[in-house]
């Protein structure tokens, strides 16, 4: 089951920002947690891929 969403863009006076917002359902079922790093990756011009980024350890970087 696909879950419909938007991009938003905030137009400020030297740059555009973009931002996709996804519904709770998703990020309850991902045990999505605030700061959580991830990652996109473009598959082609249809399809993003997003990652989580696996923690090493307390407090270190993701790899």
């Amino acid at each position: 089951m696909g879950y419909p969403a938007k991009i938003q863009q905030i137009t400020r006076k030297d740059f555009n920002q973009y931002y996709i917002n996804f519904p709770r359902a998703i990020a309850v079922a991902m045990n999505f947690k605030k700061a959580d790093p991830i990652e996109w990756e473009i598959a082609d011009k249809d399809t993003l891929i997003l990652r989580r980024k696996k923690v090493t350890g307390a407090g270190q970087k993701r790899v």
